[in-house]
């Protein structure tokens, strides 16, 4: 157990090793500030926080990040897109795996001047990630996302939230339960229009996050990221754009006791697919602003609003050409050495579009689950989470 000096017990700060990420944190001690200067609804976080045997005071409470779901208009899956991470990189020679499973319902039916769209599906986007720390301050990704569109069963469920909650539903209820339609024209001519069908491969991608800022010093972290997408989906069956799609962007995490922030901000550079290439912009601005809560040492609770500059125009159609917006709320944690040095990591959300017109999906339920390995056997110590042992 390590000793806290007098002058971190009074400031309520110690250096400690984050064991996840690799690196030195000036931590604050948590001690009988659970209700102070946060809001009303706080009292509520408070009683579920102490239904649960554990002790407040004198714990280190992490930041586990925000929700990991893209925009899931089926459209903009066949381009690169913002995919939200922590700042923070994985530690050398640490190995995640996860797998993303999102299922959305959709529906945005519109005709325009000389165009008209009809998108009544429901559809389900399983992703495999695999990411590796190369060093403390850097790693690589790759992405394997896999497809299946269907006309679903939520359509009614859809239609009942959204009258209970007094949203819109968009003129969902003017076709039948369980359609399916996957259909873009202009001029006469279907552009679009791809069939229902089982799971198959998306375009992969890969990716590379380096930190700037924050690894050894109270500065906010900061990193920059890189990521490629290779059109290895079949364009004909909706799975991918065709095209090799670039994207550069920035991430910036910042904490505050139980509270932190992720923002992300991507801009990308899309081959587009050539059947739409005059409907499309050929680049796009994403963000995401994530607001995290620590409830408990192992887990978290996450509001995020996602959003980006249009990728289609010259339609006429705002749920076409309009802003893409999203409204995420979830849970996100960890359990720590739950099989040696392995780390069990796991989300959970649900997204809805803020608006009834533009892009984005009607409804989505996000679930995550995968694994952490350190590769270099190095021994990590389970004791207090307050107090640990530098890792050797």
């Amino acid at each position: 157990m390590r000793r806290l000096s007098g002058q971190q017990i009074q400031t309520g700060c110690y250096r400690s090793w984050n064991r996840v990420y690799g690196s030195y944190r000036c931590r604050e001690i948590f001690a009988g500030e659970l209700v102070k200067s946060v809001p009303s609804t706080a009292l509520v976080i408070a009683a579920v926080i102490l239904i649960f045997p554990v002790q407040l005071h004198a714990r280190n409470y992490n930041s586990f990040g925000p929700i990991s779901v893209r925009n899931q208009n089926p459209v903009y899956l066949q381009n690169l897109g913002l995919t939200p991470r922590r700042a923070e990189p994985l530690a050398s020679g640490t190995l995640e795996t996860r797998i993303d499973s999102a299922y959305s319902s959709m529906y945005e039916a519109q005709i325009g001047n000389n165009s008209s769209m009809d998108f009544d599906m429901e559809l389900w986007r399983l992703a495999l990630h695999m990411d590796y720390g190369v060093r403390n301050d850097m790693e690589v990704g790759i992405e394997i996302p896999m497809l299946h569109f269907n006309g679903g069963f939520l359509d009614r469920f859809i239609q009942e939230f959204h009258n209970f909650f007094h949203l819109p539903n968009g003129g969902r209820e003017n076709v039948p339960n369980g359609r399916f339609s996957y259909r873009f024209s202009s001029g006469g001519r279907d552009l679009l229009d791809y069939p229902e069908m089982g799971l198959g491969l998306g375009d992969i991608s890969f990716h590379v996050k380096n930190q700037l800022l924050g690894e050894d010093d109270d500065w906010p972290d900061l990193s920059w990221f890189a990521e490629i997408k290779l059109p290895t989906g079949k364009k004909s069956r909706g799975l991918g754009s065709g095209a090799m799609d670039f994207g550069v962007g920035s991430i910036l995490g910042v904490s505050h006791k139980r509270v932190h922030g992720h923002v992300n901000v991507g801009l990308y550079v899309l081959g587009g697919n050539q059947s739409i290439s005059n409907f499309m912009y050929n680049n796009m601005l994403a963000f995401s602003l994530a607001g995290e809560l620590t409830l408990l040492p192992t887990w978290s609770m996450i509001v995020q609003l996602d959003g980006s500059t249009p990728l289609f125009n010259s339609t006429s159609m705002d749920n076409w050409d309009g802003v893409p917006m999203n409204l995420i709320v979830g849970f996100r944690g960890e359990e720590r050495s739950i099989i040696r040095n392995s780390d069990l990591i796991w989300q959970f959300g649900f997204v809805e579009d803020i608006t009834s017109r533009g892009p984005a999906v009607d409804f989505t339920v996000f679930f995550s689950l995968g694994m952490r390995f350190d590769t270099l056997g190095r021994h990590r110590p389970a004791g207090d989470w307050l107090a640990r042992k530098v890792l050797k």
